[in-house]
């Protein structure tokens, strides 16, 4: 072990102390008080989603049951696909034990369910601040009216959030008595193995 100086070691004493006293108080205050936000965010706020929720509130079941915070697979009626985390994490990891009503961040404070992403980005940060400033997420109505945002779960399943793929719509069809010329047909191929293109017929000097 490399020896430290004196003064060295009661700094790094004085260092822990603080980060220590920092993650308690963060600990017991609410995620308002936790996190305010990123500085020269635009304003918005989020589209409220708890009257979706199926099972909400979990009280009404979860307040005649002893809270059991034992790792263990679900049964019904949460019998879930859990594809989160690479096997880190579980549900007591973003819900509260005690009081079920509340989901938790990675610091252990409530959050109210309308404010999930507050939980997202416990881990996700930097796609969390994409979020908060507009790069990443839907939003409401137009681009001149007050943002009004859509949760992190309105598009992603908290519980396998990798988005699956989706069968794209059928292209529109021609109008009544139209037809798509050949020119505009495209071929059921990736674009390496298709022939080339059929060209545009030019215009004819009658046509002009």
């Amino acid at each position: 072990m490399i020896a430290c100086p004196r003064e060295a070691r009661v700094l790094l004493a004085l260092l822990i102390a603080v980060a220590s006293a920092s993650a308690q108080e963060a600990t017991e205050g609410s995620i308002t008080e936790g996190f305010s936000g990123y500085a020269a965010a635009p304003e918005f706020s989020v589209v409220p989603r708890k009257d979706e929720l199926v099972f909400y509130p979990c009280s009404q079941c979860h307040e005649f049951l002893e809270p059991d915070p034992t790792v263990r697979e679900l049964m019904a009626p949460h019998e879930i696909e859990f594809d989160h985390g690479a096997g880190r994490i579980w549900c007591l990891s973003c819900h509260m034990l005690e009081n079920r009503d509340q989901l938790k961040s990675a610091l252990g404070e409530a959050v109210d369910f309308d404010a999930a992403h507050q939980v997202c980005g416990s881990c996700h940060g930097n796609r969390h601040k994409d979020w908060y400033f507009g790069a990443h997420g839907k939003r409401q109505s137009s681009w001149n009216e007050p943002r009004v945002i859509y949760n992190c779960t309105h598009c992603h399943d908290a519980h396998s959030p990798a988005i699956k793929p989706r069968k794209p719509m059928p292209a529109p069809k021609a109008r009544a008595g139209l037809s798509l010329p050949e020119w505009h047909r495209h071929e059921k191929k990736p674009v390496w193995e298709r022939d080339e293109k059929p060209q545009k017929p030019e215009d004819s000097d009658e046509e002009k």
